[in-house]
């Protein structure tokens, strides 16, 4: 039966749906709050099982580059984040800094440092290999000692994938992007096809450069399942409470429609 708007709005201001609606839109705020708070779970829960895999990872000692990457080579996903260790000389007239990028809420540069790697006499490298090294971040150049380490220099650092390739401005010494290969097409070859992120540096780096965090690992990011399922369903829960008051208007109404109906049809009939 079709069921006017105002026959809806007169049932729903009768005390009884009224007191009602006061209850089940306190039961969907319940249902609301719990949601609320699963999905503060999930994020919890997320954010501890990824420090668990960090803390694993950190108990684990760094492996060699050489033993992971080599140069010109298909980087691995799985290696996003894996902790190595590296030898090498940094090449300071060809440092870049990689614009528009963000840390503590800050955006500034990161400081992109070619590193010659040392090989071994075994290399059937023409040329010393490149590895890009994001040194740490800073909020502007100016004021700020970017110079890297002189001679030769000890690295640990998390491997990070090379980035699709942005614009680089040459004059200005800037990029907006970690692209292994247009920085080849600058600091030539051959070169890794991943950057480091170094943590730690021997010579020690300037103290004015600020330190980037652990990259996540693969999947580390995201929601718990399970709670994020119960947010879920508190939620529906809550719109079913909802659903059912406007039901029951709905109903309301209707039957006094059909009364009214009855009664014209009554009163024609007499």
């Amino acid at each position: 039966m079709r069921v006017s708007a105002g026959s809806l709005a007169r049932a729903a201001v009768r005390p009884r749906l009224v007191v009602l609606l006061l209850v089940l839109l306190a039961a969907a705020g319940v249902c609301g709050r719990l949601g609320v708070w699963q999905l503060d779970r999930a994020h919890a829960r997320s954010q501890a099982a990824l420090e668990q895999r960090r803390a694993a990872d950190a108990s684990i000692p760094p492996a060699s580059l050489s033993d992971v990457l080599a140069p010109q080579t298909r980087f691995d996903g799985s290696l996003v984040g894996r902790r190595v260790t590296v030898r090498g000389t940094y090449t300071a007239d060809e440092q870049l800094l990689v614009s528009g990028r963000s840390l503590d809420g800050r955006t500034g540069y990161l400081v992109l440092t070619p590193l010659r790697v040392r090989t071994d006499a075994r290399s059937t490298q023409s040329a010393a290999p490149v590895l890009p090294v994001v040194r740490g971040w800073t909020a502007g150049p100016d004021g700020t000692d970017l110079t890297p380490p002189s001679g030769e220099v000890a690295l640990t650092g998390y491997l990070q994938a090379s980035e699709a390739a942005g614009a680089t401005d040459p004059v200005a010494r800037t990029t907006d992007s970690i692209s292994s290969g247009a920085l080849a097409n600058i600091w030539g070859g051959p070169i890794y096809t991943g950057y480091l992120v170094a943590t730690s540096s021997e010579p020690a780096q300037p103290s004015g450069l600020a330190s980037l965090p652990q990259p996540v690992p693969p999947g580390g990011w995201g929601l718990n399942i399970q709670n994020l399922a119960y947010a879920v369903q508190w939620w529906i829960f809550g719109g079913f409470a909802l659903a059912l008051w406007y039901r029951l208007v709905r109903d309301e109404a209707a039957q006094g429609t059909a009364s009214t109906s009855d009664a014209v049809a009554s009163g024609a009939a007499q």
